[in-house]
């Protein structure tokens, strides 16, 4: 028996014995699950609905309970045809969701532009605000217009296959609009605490969702990322030189909202001076050294100056959080002086005073 025959009897000896060990009331593996296509037509009420999606996208969402809450199951955005017969439908949609969830709903609203982080698009730059959708937020329930409430939506039953003919008919936004803008109170320096104001609104919100953003103190707007949420931020040594901004969104049922940012805190780290003296003859030589946690030494630069009765005589460059300062032709006697140093955008000024008895 050659090789490639014994390897044909071993495979046929090896599918008989699977076979006699199998159950024989094995019951065979279930299918996948296919996915379903939930399409339709959608149209503008009141306004050239492609106008407005050409500003931001509409959006179709498939929404499911898991757990309690409303999740996100399949998406799908409206689509225009590029010269629309008259008797086309302005837009259309096709969106696919797994057939074992038994059921969804749909969602239709227009995109905001945000990314995942929650940040203003690129396109449009960070520091901004982000204004309300121009098109109403509604949920399919068989009428032409649609539910505000996703919990008075019908399901659609999907364990049949496809489904068609979900159209719905899209109107402009209800729009809140703020009477009082958002504002931080409290200082922006380590071991404080700022406190947002959420403003005010037209119509009143029902709560206002408020995200504090910490980017970077050098690039505004650049690498904003979200640090917390809530009416406090508390600040640390992490802080010093970063950018801190809020954003507040009303919540108003039934109309769309905008998400306005406040400007921009920088955190500057506090600075302390040691200072020593050595006097000589009319003359004096003046040491420092800053101290600002959360700095490092290489960003501890700046200018310092050593003022007599208000006048200043000398300034020099700070490196690495020392100077040196070198005056001369002062009278004999002892006197006050004081030693200013400017900070940085990142570090706050500081002052030292001290007596030198000049010989």
């Amino acid at each position: 028996m050659n090789t490639a025959t014994r390897r044909i009897v071993v495979a046929l000896l090896a599918l008989t014995a699977s076979l006699l060990i199998a159950p024989a009331n094995a019951a065979p593996r279930a299918a996948a699950a296919a996915p379903v296509s939930i399409s339709g037509n959608v149209t503008g009420g009141d306004f050239d609905l492609a106008t407005f999606a050409s500003v931001e996208p509409l959006r179709v969402d498939a929404l499911a309970l898991v757990g309690g809450t409303w999740e996100r199951v399949g998406h799908g955005t409206v689509r225009f045809a590029e010269h629309p017969a008259p008797a086309e439908p302005e837009g259309t949609f096709n969106l696919t969701v797994d057939q074992e969830l038994g059921s969804v709903r749909l969602k239709f609203h227009q995109a905001r532009c945000i990314d995942e982080f929650g940040h203003a698009c690129p396109e449009v730059g960070g520091g901004v605000d982000i204004p309300a959708s121009m098109v109403q937020t509604t949920y399919w329930d068989g009428s032409p217009l649609g539910t505000p409430r996703v919990e008075d939506a019908t399901a659609i039953d999907v364990t049949d296959g496809n489904v068609t003919n979900r159209d719905i008919t899209l109107t402009r936004s209800k729009k809140v609009r703020a009477t009082v803008r958002p504002t931080i109170t409290g200082s922006a320096v380590p071991g404080q605490v700022l406190t947002a104001q959420p403003g005010t609104w037209s119509p009143a919100a029902t709560s206002v969702g408020l995200t504090w953003l910490v980017g970077s103190g050098s690039t505004l707007g650049e690498y904003d990322m979200p640090a917390g949420t809530g009416r406090t931020l508390r600040l640390t040594t992490d802080h010093v030189g970063a950018s801190i901004a809020l954003q507040a969104e009303p919540n108003v049922f039934g109309f769309e909202s905008p998400i306005l940012q406040t400007p921009y805190l920088i955190v500057r780290a506090r600075s302390a001076l040691a200072v020593k003296a050595k006097a000589g003859k009319r003359t004096a030589t003046v040491t420092l050294a800053v101290k600002a946690p959360g700095a490092s030494k290489a960003q501890m630069q700046g200018k310092a100056s050593i003022y007599a009765k208000g006048k200043r005589i000398k300034t020099v460059n700070v490196r690495n959080g020392k100077a040196t300062i070198k005056i001369a032709k002062q009278k004999k006697g002892k006197r006050t002086y004081t030693v200013r140093y400017s900070g940085t955008w990142r570090i706050l000024p500081s002052t030292k005073s001290l007596k030198i008895a000049i010989r």
